[in-house]
């Protein structure tokens, strides 16, 4: 009876040892080896600009915009002054030519008072004069032309113009000049003999001229 005891008990001693071994093989095979994965670190974030505010953009277009409206002002202003010497310039030659025919006509301009038409007492000898020289000059037709100073308005000045020449013609008339020998016209202020602005200037600017025409 001892051996079959025996050989049943080492019959089972294999059997578990069997089991263990199979046990042991398989818990080693499910597990698995732990490996870290690689750790991605995170990119650093690019930084953008700051857009401006609309705030901050328009201030510095203005900051940007003054100087260009500063560089155009003085660029008109400095053309103004230019415009304004050539226009004087141009008004002085004038003047200078139409002085130098009155001499070589012998014909001298009337003066008048400010804001009057009427022949002035120390004027009507020069009147005399003229009127000597245009009778020994009966073939010289001539114009009359009225002019006034700077003061009042154009309108005024052209109409005052008017009535000086129309007194100086009915004076030369009275004198035995023929009125078909004469034409007036006024300019008013728009041809100063002298382009001053002050009295002395204003006192030659108040006539009436009398130039020989064709």
């Amino acid at each position: 009876m001892k051996a079959p005891k025996f050989a049943l008990m080492v019959v089972l001693i294999l059997a578990v040892g069997i089991f263990s071994g199979c046990a042991k093989k398989a818990v080693r095979s499910d597990v698995a080896t732990y490996t870290p994965s690689r750790v991605i670190e995170p990119k650093p974030s690019e930084s953008k600009p700051e857009a401006s505010s609309p705030d901050q953009t328009t201030a510095a277009e203005r900051e940007k915009k003054l100087p260009e409206e500063d560089l155009r002002e003085e660029e008109l202003r400095q053309k103004a002054l230019r415009e304004k010497a050539l226009q004087e310039e141009a008004a002085r030659k004038e003047a200078a030519a139409r002085e130098a025919a009155l001499k070589a006509s012998k014909l001298e301009p009337v003066l008048f008072e400010f804001d009057q038409w009427s022949i002035r007492e120390d004027q009507k000898e020069v009147m005399a004069k003229n009127g000597a020289w245009l009778k020994a000059n009966p073939n010289t037709n001539v114009r009359l032309e009225g002019h006034c100073d700077e003061r009042g308005t154009a309108e005024y000045n052209l109409a005052l113009g008017q009535k000086r020449a129309d007194a100086v013609k009915a004076f030369l008339e009275g004198l035995g000049v023929s009125s078909q020998r004469m034409t007036t016209i006024s300019y008013g202020e728009e041809r100063p003999l002298d382009p001053g602005h002050n009295e002395a200037a204003w006192v030659k600017n108040r006539r009436v001229d009398i130039l020989p025409v064709k």
